[in-house]
């Protein structure tokens, strides 16, 4: 594909102020962003997996004790994910840079360009679209690792790292009683269940408060906060379930999620870092730069975590919420017979 400069008739000023019509929220890389990892190979460990045994009464006799049993031992199994590339260009001609002046649009005496800098403009917006990209890779990622230069590494994101703790909901409407029955999976597969969190959208949320609703629990809002988001929470029998709003995930599909084993992964260059802006080289009247990254997710073990898949993707509104009686209500069916007798 040929470069595409910000030329002066194809990216036009105009005044006002700007506002961004796509998708730049990044829950889950900001909850996680606090225990970022660095690496300098480009595959890393996410854990090692072995089994102890589950727990049996041993039968063994005073006489079979007088010679010791067999040697066993446990192996041990390494999991492991790779970082991936993220990288953008930008292009501004010397035309351009010139030309900020001259506006489009209406305009009023005395009124600037918004932006001011067509560079600072452009690069800003990728750096928005990498946040975002970064975003849905974690949350969808398809693992791939590269085999030679030509080949692609590719991170493995939350959905398909998740294969142990799964439930396919065939169309219904997720509900309380769903989600303590995935902490009761996750808590079968001998994985902590403190501090797990729903991963949803928005008709999820919706739905799951409707049946708090329904059954006289309550959502507790802003119940945590891990770097600056908030998580509202619901009380399960074998313990609390956080509530977040997430992005990318694709319909019908909610992740609970231990969030205190993820962490993104950084591969920084060295001497210049990670996500870093650097000029290239000049071919004619204009600049051109790259910024460039590579970062991969560390699920931890992916059974600490629950997938549900196939919930419905329509709101069931609710049929009726509390029932209020009042003592001695003449119009109260319960009293009728009390009050024609009285």
């Amino acid at each position: 594909m040929a470069d595409q400069f910000a030329m002066s008739f194809g990216v036009l000023n105009y005044s006002g102020m700007l506002f961004n019509k796509g998708n730049t929220r990044t829950p889950l890389s900001s909850i996680i962003g606090g225990r970022a990892k660095t690496t300098n190979h480009v595959e890393f460990v996410t854990g090692q997996e072995f089994t102890s045994g589950g727990g049996a009464q041993p039968a063994i006799s005073e006489s079979a004790s007088l010679t010791a049993p067999d040697a066993t031992v446990v192996t041990r199994a390494q999991k492991t994910n790779v970082t991936q590339i993220f990288q953008e260009s930008v292009g501004i001609s010397y035309g351009k840079m010139s030309n900020m002046g001259t506006l489009s649009g209406i305009n009023v005496a005395g009124q600037q360009a918004n932006p001011m800098n067509e560079l600072d403009f452009q690069v800003a917006a990728k750096m928005m679209k990498v946040n975002a990209d970064i975003e849905y890779t974690f949350i969808n990622g398809v693992y791939s690792k590269a085999t030679d230069d030509t080949k692609v590494n590719k991170t493995r994101g939350m959905i398909p790292a998740i294969t142990t703790n799964t439930t396919a909901m065939a169309k219904k409407p997720l509900g309380l009683w769903d989600i303590a029955d995935m902490v009761k999976k996750i808590y079968g597969a001998n994985a902590p269940t403190d501090g797990l969190c729903l991963w949803c959208d928005a008709v999820t949320l919706f739905q799951i408060n409707a049946d708090a609703v329904q059954n006289g629990l309550t959502v507790v809002p802003a119940a945590r906060n891990i770097n600056g988001i908030s998580l509202s929470s619901v009380v399960t029998p074998i313990g609390v379930v956080y509530l977040y709003l997430g992005e990318y995930l694709p319909a019908g599909t909610a992740l609970l999620l231990n969030l205190s084993v993820l962490a993104p992964v950084y591969q920084p260059v060295p001497g210049k870092g990670n996500f870093f802006l650097e000029p290239l080289a000049k071919t004619g009247a204009g600049e051109k730069y790259q910024l460039f990254g590579q970062i991969g997710l560390d699920h931890g073990p992916e059974w600490f975590h629950g997938k549900f898949t196939g919930i419905s993707t329509e709101f069931t509104a609710p049929t009726y919420s509390r029932s209020v009686f009042i003592a001695n209500d003449a119009n109260n069916p319960v009293n009728t017979k009390a009050v024609a007798g009285a």
